[in-house]
């Protein structure tokens, strides 16, 4: 089956072009001489396909429909709900997707066959991942089996041309046996598209087995079916940037207890695989013509062990507790991404920079509170304080704190007498520097700088320094008997 050329081959996509203005005798095309900039004709560009994404808002899908938007595709998805905060979060990322109702268990095959007429492809990312469950049957193997049948049913009921699952590469292996017992494991034994997970249970890995089975289904469903065609990818755990602040997605809760210190260094050395890379996996799956009919593992070679996972985001996050101690398994799953190279020309990102990436989006989304890395630094005497000095650490108590005034720019402005044993100084402080400045609070003034105002001194902070409270031990006296900022100075 060759690849479907999709719609808008005839030039009828819709296009946005803006006339750029210049000075001069140029006409409009641009080719006079005028010392204005040429002016741009409209671009029309070529509109692909349009592909349907189950699941739109979940922490996949959303990277899937942005890949696809980038490459001009237009973008529909299924949600449970149009009305729920993560359906919210969606339509701002993407605006311009047109969103069905459709749930895996509670709709009919109809709702996901209204969402796909007029489609070409379908993404059928939808299924639940969750470690603990109440009801394994009910909350896993349903909705994956049911949900499945649903969507690759109704794929060739309206005629479409490629349904790209997402499976897992908990349907390919290990199984349960070598994940409860290790000393069971084959060392030696490398995960490929031949191989399935077929021990796990309800009560032993039901999980892996809703995979397995949804997969399973899914190939049934295709087999023999003229012009459509199924392709699996077939990912590891996935890790990465995500899109919003939703904490209830498996990999966000763990990177969430991992900068936040909660998350125990042991268990089984799952393999990883950026979310970037599972969403080109999916889109070149939907566009390579010989990849239909087949499934595709997307992973790291091996198992990545959760103390490994510590140690490379220790480094660069310093400022969060993440967790020293822990133990390795004792046995770590090796896997083969032969095929998605060769036939998907894939290729993954490492490890180290899924994990960096997907913390600092934990950072700048909120689901973890910001924090910065305070570096070890000497401090200096109040003492030793001179005019025009840059550059200043002092370890200070705070002594007294003025009235808060209002400056002309509207920041609110303090003055703060400070101190150790050699004297005291006034701290201007603005803004945000504020909070937390009580009397008697030792605190830690950093990369300060001296302002002299009408020949006295004053220090000030700024946007290259910090003030924080200490957290050490440290006892200060303040000698109040030597204020610095009551010296006068003079320029000669």
């Amino acid at each position: 089956m060759g690849f479907p050329k999709g719609k808008g081959a005839k030039g009828q996509g819709k296009g946005k072009g803006s006339f750029a203005k210049g000075k001069g005798k140029g006409k409009a095309t641009g080719k006079g001489k005028g010392k204005g900039k040429a002016e741009a004709a409209p671009k029309w560009v070529k509109v692909k396909g349009t592909v349907l994404v189950t699941g739109a808002s979940g922490y996949l899908a959303m990277s899937i429909v942005r890949q696809l938007t980038e490459k001009q595709y237009k973008v529909r998805g299924t949600v449970r709900s149009l009305e729920s905060e993560h359906t919210k979060s969606l339509t701002e990322c993407f605006p311009n997707i047109m969103l069905y109702e459709a749930d895996l268990v509670k709709s009919g095959q109809e709702a996901f066959e209204k969402a796909m007429e007029g489609c070409d492809f379908v993404m059928h990312t939808a299924s639940p991942f969750q470690n603990t469950v109440e009801d394994p049957q009910r909350d896993l193997v349903d909705p994956a089996v049911m949900g499945t049948t649903k969507v690759v049913s109704a794929c060739i009921k309206m005629g479409i041309k490629r349904c790209v699952v997402t499976s897992s590469i908990a349907a390919v292996g290990p199984g349960m046996e070598w994940i409860s017992d290790p000393s069971k494991a084959d060392e030696s034994k490398v995960f490929n598209e031949e191989d399935w997970n077929t021990t796990s249970t309800l009560q032993n890995g039901a999980y892996r087995l809703s995979k397995y089975l949804a997969e399973k289904k899914a190939w049934e469903l295709a087999e023999g079916k003229e012009n459509f065609s199924v392709v699996c990818i077939n990912p590891s755990f996935i890790m990465g940037p995500m899109m919003t602040s939703r904490v209830d997605g498996t990999s966000i809760k763990l990177m969430k207890d991992m900068l936040e210190g909660k998350l125990e260094l042991k268990g089984f050395p799952f393999g990883i695989v950026d979310v970037r890379d599972v969403a080109k996996a999916h889109i070149s799956g939907m566009e390579v013509a010989e990849a239909g009919g087949k499934r595709f593992l997307v992973t790291s070679p091996e198992g990545v062990h959760k103390v490994k996972m510590a140690e490379i985001l220790r480094s660069r996050f310093k400022a969060y507790p993440i967790p020293t101690e822990g133990e390795e398994f004792p046995y770590t799953p090796k896997f083969s991404t032969a095929r998605a190279k060769e036939i998907l020309k894939w290729s993954a990102r490492p490890v180290e920079v899924s994990l960096r990436d997907m913390a600092n989006a934990c950072i700048r989304t909120g689901v973890v509170e910001q924090k910065v890395y305070l570096k070890p630094v000497t401090f200096g005497k109040v003492s030793d304080i001179q005019p025009e000095m840059k550059g200043l650490n002092l370890l200070v108590k705070v002594v007294s704190v003025g009235d808060v005034e209002v400056l002309q720019r509207g920041d609110a402005s303090q003055e703060v007498s400070v101190g150790d044993a050699s004297g005291i100084v006034t701290l201007r402080q603005i803004g945000e520097e504020l909070a937390g400045v009580e009397v008697g609070k030792i605190i830690e003034v950093r990369n300060a700088a001296v302002r002299m105002i009408k020949g006295y001194i004053q220090v000030t902070v700024g946007k290259f320094g910090k003030v924080a409270m200490h957290k050490g031990d440290t006892e200060i006296t303040p000698n109040e008997s030597k204020d610095m900022s009551a010296v006068e100075y003079e320029l000669q």
